[in-house]
């Protein structure tokens, strides 16, 4: 996987990070995600959703403002069925997420 770069402000709710039938492949390493903001802390949510089913990874994890969270688990799921999505909560989230 070359890799997946994107920046979300603004509270997003099950913003798409890896769309189903896209083609970016299901087969992640890391995902890197960055609270940008320099004030406030964000609280991220990052599941799979087939359209009827969500299952969730992580659920309201607190970044603190300039810190980061890596998830290494190898995370592989099928892309034809599921969406990759991450909602963010706080006040103006500002987060970057590096998927590879």
């Amino acid at each position: 996987m070359a890799g997946i770069y994107k920046n979300f402000v603004g509270a997003a709710n099950e913003q798409p990070l890896i769309s189903k039938g896209g083609g970016v492949s299901g087969n992640i390493s890391k995902i890197l995600i960055t609270n940008v903001n320099t004030t406030n802390a964000v609280d991220v949510t990052i599941d799979l959703n087939d359209g009827t089913n969500t299952y969730t990874i992580i659920k309201e994890v607190e970044i603190p403002t300039n810190s980061s969270l890596v998830l290494t688990d190898n995370i592989s799921f099928n892309k034809d069925i599921f969406n990759l999505r991450i909602t963010t909560v706080g006040t103006s989230p500002n987060v970057t997420v590096i998927i590879k």
